[in-house]
């Protein structure tokens, strides 16, 4: 399995408009970072988790020519601002793109965005045919998509729900302050593990470094990765920070998992 972290950076990216980068040193292009998205790769389909503002970018840079299905973690612009190119995938592919989520995530997109769903019944012409095929997926229930067995647990994001998915050996979760132990349970055996820290100081939204490192204390990834970082974390210097075994992430990085 192929894991490419398309991006890792917060709500607003780094640097933040106006040229704005904090404590990042901005001669380091991995302080460079895009919204959060992932590529999830097997050997018979492409795996998408959300579809971020810069999604279209993000493929381009990576040389990612098609996607099979998209997974949403939750409703944050951040995480579906790119939801448009459903559309520019299902060209490609000649098919609807498989998405899925929660029903509450996928109620709402198909109501703001229903020509992606639904047909359009003025257009005779068919020339915008629907782009995409919900799927609703439960908490703790697994699901398949092609040959991946996938195991969607609940977070807490403070203000709202999210959810971490977990691919055999890999884990992904973004988006994230606290975890139960129930989903820390979910787990338990992970090799890798790409996680929420968005900077050193605690946040009401979002792991920070120290509750972040208590987690994997506890699941005990072979290796993990810090993702969602923002403008107040330098990658040279939390990279510093992070014991053996813990790194930072960066736009464009390739994992593979067994």
């Amino acid at each position: 399995m192929k894991i490419t972290l398309l991006g890792c950076g917060p709500s607003q990216g780094v640097p933040v408009i106006g040229n704005r980068w904090g404590n990042c040193d901005p001669n380091n292009i991995k302080n460079r970072r895009t919204r959060p998205s992932i590529l999830v790769q097997d050997r018979t389909t492409n795996i998408l988790i959300d579809t971020s503002p810069d999604i279209r970018a993000q493929c381009l840079d990576n040389n990612i020519g098609a996607i099979d299905t998209v997974l949403f973690t939750h409703l944050h612009y951040d995480h579906i601002g790119g939801i448009g190119e459903l559309r520019t995938f299902s060209f490609l592919r000649n098919k609807r793109i498989d998405v899925y989520g929660t029903a509450s995530v996928l109620k709402t997109l198909k109501q703001n965005w229903n020509y992606l769903f639904e047909e359009n019944l003025s257009d005779t012409a068919n020339i915008y045919e629907p782009a995409a095929e919900p799927h609703e997926f439960t908490h703790g229930k697994i699901f398949n998509v092609g040959d991946t067995k996938i195991i969607p647990f609940l977070q807490d994001h403070g203000i709202c729900e999210t959810t971490g998915f977990r691919f055999g050996n890999f884990a992904y979760s973004t988006d994230v302050v606290h975890l139960s132990d129930e989903s820390l349970a979910s787990l338990a055996g992970v090799k890798v593990w790409i996680v929420d820290c968005l900077r050193n100081e605690p946040h009401p939204t979002h792991a920070h470094f120290d509750r972040t490192m208590e987690w994997i204390k506890k699941v005990k990834p072979d290796s993990a990765v810090l993702t969602h970082m923002n403008f107040q974390t330098d990658y040279e210097t939390i990279k510093s920070q992070c014991p053996e075994g813990v790194t930072p992430g960066f736009d464009g990085m390739v994992l593979n998992v067994n």
